[in-house]
């Protein structure tokens, strides 16, 4: 992902917003912001096994919804 607009326009294409994907994963709104900025500004280079593992269960979350909310309309 490039930017942080990029990661925004995923959540709303799978009408979902960073605190219910932190949700999903098992973090509280300020540990999703920090693995975003993580994974995102950082690139990932300071990511751990974990951020990494909870980075693509994110990911897989919001594809998943943007093809039920696709479906759906």
């Amino acid at each position: 992902m490039a930017d942080k607009r990029d990661w925004r326009e995923k959540l709303i294409k799978a009408d979902l917003t960073q605190e219910k994907v932190g949700e999903f994963i098992g973090l509280d709104k300020g540990r999703m912001s920090a693995l975003v900025k993580k994974m995102i500004i950082g690139e990932g280079k300071t990511a751990s096994e974990l951020d990494r593992k909870r980075w693509q269960r994110a990911l897989d979350f919001i594809n998943l919804k943007q093809r039920e909310f696709s479906e759906g309309k």
